[in-house]
């Protein structure tokens, strides 16, 4: 009888053993799972990062910078005026977007506009289109557009005085088709989903 219970016993403590070496194995199998899951998460987080930083180096290395500023000489007799439009930035600029506005009101070329600071003379002086262009970056090398430059002292004096009443708009994306806003004589830039054109009316010269 003695026998059979440490026989029983001895089983009981063998069972006992191999069912905690069991869970032992189980417990150490899940923190096993559990920490490739993390240490998978963790480099999965890590790619994404490095990846997102490549796209945002990638997108500074060609990123364009577009002013629209004004050249001018107020000597009298001698008054000379020209808007222009520069990429200061290190990329390309797709200019997707012009309106040139007077008082508030839009117009479609120069000739309207100078029919409305000047009535009283006819428009002559040279022009550049800028709607729908790529415009360089100016890096290494002048990129000026000189989108209208008047051909005489007295409709260059009429440009001077209008140039509180003016506004140039400018929408303009880059390569990867970030896009931004630039009003005329403002130096800050304001990012934009997309450039709108519907029920605007465009600039065409």
């Amino acid at each position: 009888m003695g026998n059979e219970e440490n026989g029983i016993g001895t089983q009981l403590r063998q069972t006992t053993a191999r069912v905690r070496f069991s869970e032992i194995g189980s417990f150490s199998a899940l923190a096993f799972s559990l920490l490739a899951l993390v240490t998978s998460v963790y480099q999965t987080r890590l790619m994404q990062s490095q990846t997102e930083l490549m796209q945002t180096q990638a997108r500074a290395s060609v990123w364009p910078y577009v002013t629209i500023g004004k050249n001018e000489d107020t000597t009298p007799g001698r008054e000379a005026f020209f808007w222009r439009v520069d990429n200061n930035g290190v990329g390309p600029a797709k200019i997707e977007s012009v309106r040139v506005l007077v008082d508030g009101q839009p117009y479609r070329n120069w000739k309207d506009v100078f029919a409305k600071i000047a009535p009283d003379q006819e428009f002559h002086g040279q022009t550049s289109s800028l709607n729908g262009i790529v415009l360089p970056p100016s890096t290494n090398r002048e990129t000026v557009v000189e989108i209208v430059k008047p051909n005489t002292p007295e409709r260059a004096k009429a440009f001077q005085t209008a140039v509180p009443r003016t506004t140039i708009e400018v929408c303009y994306c880059s390569v990867y088709d970030d896009c931004w806003l630039v009003h005329s004589l403002q130096t800050v830039n304001k990012p934009v989903p997309r450039c709108e054109t519907k029920d605007s009316v465009q600039f065409e010269q």
